[in-house]
């Protein structure tokens, strides 16, 4: 009986491992609704309201503490580009969250993404107090005049550096990259008080106090 028991509960707990691996993926078709529900409710720009007051009562915190230092340092933040300091809600949307490369590209040549409010008041304020600021991002160097077209028509004027990702770049991840680019900056003698982007590889591998992720739910980039 104890034998008969044992076996009765493996062969259920081997069931419910086996219905866990194959259990179905949420159906795309009611994702991509979601996904647009999230953006139009309002949801998402509250959302993106919320980490980034954090991230200036934090930036600005770090500018009055160095104010009253005999020996300011020279301080600044870096900020990702899109979905962080430009929106690309609009095509992302009618291309059905799923972009081809090439219609990504037009998309970027066309140099008409709106700015995120929030960040844009964000970058505005940090300016006033002495901050530099530095664009890095994944976009390639091939895209750069079109990348700063965009930036200044949306209203980012008198930045201190942008780095775009090298034509030739051949890792899977993004995060070598930024990370060189912000001990790039560390070395001209900045100490990044805070690295903003929607990818958690906008932030990783050091070289910034603290990092803060904006949601973007609409793509993954490692």
């Amino acid at each position: 009986m104890k034998k008969l028991s044992f076996r009765a509960i493996s062969l259920g707990i081997a069931l419910f491992l086996t219905s866990l691996a194959y259990a179905e993926p949420p159906n795309l078709g009611i994702l991509k609704k979601e996904l647009m529900t999230y953006h139009d409710s309002g949801l998402y720009l509250k959302e993106i309201s919320c980490v980034v007051a954090k991230a200036q009562s934090y930036i600005l915190q770090q500018a009055a503490l160095n104010e009253r230092q005999g020996n300011k340092k020279k301080l600044a933040i870096v900020l990702d580009i899109d979905e962080t300091t430009l929106s690309n809600y609009k095509t992302i949307a009618q291309h059905r969250f799923s972009a081809t490369r090439k219609q990504i590209v037009q998309d970027i040549l066309a140099a008409d993404a709106p700015a995120i409010q929030p960040m844009l008041a964000l970058y505005s304020n940090a300016r006033k107090h002495g901050i530099e600021v530095f664009f890095v991002t994944g976009r390639s160097m091939a895209l750069m005049k079109a990348t700063r077209k965009n930036l200044l028509s949306a209203g980012y004027n008198h930045w201190a550096g942008l780095y775009l990702r090298p034509d030739d770049y051949k890792q899977s991840s993004i995060i070598p990259f930024k990370s060189r680019a912000r001990k790039s900056i560390t070395q001209q003698g900045y100490t990044i008080v805070a690295s903003i982007g929607d990818q958690y590889s906008d932030f990783k591998g050091g070289y910034a106090q603290k990092g803060f992720k904006l949601p973007n739910p609409y793509y993954y980039l490692p």
